[in-house]
């Protein structure tokens, strides 16, 4: 019964591809975005995702000490001339 069932599963998809060529070809991409990947590649991209995090932390500890009120900044002046002075 299995196999009569894969086998109208088939002649479906046949007919969706000749009658709905754009339909089909969502439907493929889907199925691909969809499908169980190996298992290396979602290490790598494991990896290179702890690796952006450990980046981005840095980056903001190096703005934050760069940015630091330990020392006092220094007061800004504007001198002031009389009206009329010039």
């Amino acid at each position: 019964m299995n196999v009569n069932f894969e086998r109208e599963l088939a002649q479906i998809e046949k007919r969706l591809m000749a009658e709905d060529p754009l339909l089909a070809e969502k439907l493929a991409t889907f199925e691909q975005l969809t499908a169980p990947r190996p298992r290396a590649g979602r290490r790598r991209h494991v990896f290179l995702l702890a690796a952006l995090v450990f980046a981005l932390l840095a980056l903001t500890s190096a703005l934050a000490a760069s940015t630091s009120t330990d020392r006092p900044r220094p007061s800004q002046v504007i001198q002031e001339y009389p009206v009329g002075a010039g």
